[in-house]
Parts: C-alpha cells; structure tokens; sequence
C-alpha cells in the first residue's frame, strides 16, 4: 500500500511540473499565439543583412512615399512538414505606408500549437502601389499607381525561412517585411508594373 501511495505521488507530481512548464511558456505541449504583421519597408534597418533564400539587394535610393495595398494569407510550416494557415482560410486585406513610417498592420493572430515552426508562406493578391510623389528609377520617373504583374494566375508565393519558436502561452511575432523601395525601383515607369519575381524576391520574413 506504501508502494501504491508513493507511486501516485509521484505521478501526481510529474503532473504538477509538467503544468507549469507550459505555463511559464518554457516548453512542451499547449497553445500559443502567433501574430502575422507587414510593413511597407524597414528604413533600412537590415540593409546591412543579406534578404533570405536569396532575396533581391537592397537600392540606396530615395525612399518611396505613398502607400501598398494588397491581400495574403499567411501560413506556417510544422516540424512534421504540415502548413497552419494563421489567416482563416481567407486573403487579409492591409494597407501599408509604402516607407514603413506608418508602422505595421496586422494581417492575423491565431493559436497555434506550440513548438518550432521554421518556414512562412505567403499567398499575395492583388499587390498594388500608390506613389505620393514622384520616384527617379533606372527606367524614367515613376508616379501615381504601381501593379505587381501575377502572370495571369493572381497570386504571388513567397516563402522564407525563419527561427520563430511558439512558446506556451506567449505571443510569436511574424513581420513581413515588402522592402518596397526594392522592388518600385525595378517598376516600368512606361507600364506602371513591376514583375512577379522582383517583388518576391524583395520580401523578408522575420520572427520575434
């Protein structure tokens, strides 16, 4: 009966532990938030960092002012390989100051398992530029409206690699960063358009 007694204590105690761990978010199984934000541009800030799996350079030119205006969804890779949409099942529509000086936007906070997700995918649609005031690039002077060609099928995939571990209980950060000022500087100024993969290739993925 001792023996009996002593067991369950013991199990009852692993429990207790186990409970806590997830609750300080150290590790193990539970829920955790993931948040998915985009911003227009970094400033600069990673100029110095070459984008990942081989994204575009960054141009030191005059930054772009106006605004982006597109629709994705967003979704994260499992280390079983499945994908988690953080979207729900459809397109978030954002609006994003084309320089980054008007922060980021939200695209979606969603629970997710917790654990390490080290690939992001992002479906966009419908990536569109607004120019505030005239830019000098290599083809002529580009103004007004910008559209991101999608080659007929509407939608633009990128995907990254990232280190983003979903503690339980606390909030992972996505930021899709458009590093606008990339690819505006590679538009026609003639079509108004810039091609699919210049501006796929100017994307950046970071968590936090």
């Amino acid at each position: 009966m001792k023996k009996t007694y002593a067991t369950l204590f013991a199990l009852a105690t692993a429990a207790m532990l186990g409970a806590c761990s997830d609750a300080t978010g150290v590790s193990g199984s539970g829920n955790s938030t993931m948040r998915a934000s985009a911003i227009g541009d970094d400033n600069g800030a990673s100029a110095a960092m070459a984008p990942a799996d081989g994204g575009a350079p960054r141009f030191a030119t005059t930054t772009a002012s106006g605004t982006v205006d597109f629709r994705a969804r967003v979704y994260v890779q499992t280390q079983t390989g499945g994908w988690v949409e953080l979207t729900n099942n459809a397109a978030s529509h954002a609006v994003v100051d084309a320089s980054g000086q008007g922060g980021a936007a939200v695209l979606a906070t969603s629970r997710v398992e917790a654990g390490t997700y080290a690939r992001v995918r992002v479906v966009f649609e419908q990536v569109n530029a607004s120019l505030s005031s005239s830019l000098q690039i290599s083809t002529g002077l580009l103004t007004g409206n910008v559209s991101v060609d999608t080659q007929g099928d509407g939608s633009i995939t990128v995907e990254r690699q990232v280190s983003a571990t979903a503690n339980a209980g606390a909030t992972t950060n996505l930021l899709i960063n458009l590093n606008s000022n990339v690819w505006l500087n590679q538009a026609s100024a003639t079509t108004h358009t810039v091609s699919e993969t210049a501006f796929a290739s100017a994307v950046q993925v970071t968590a936090s």
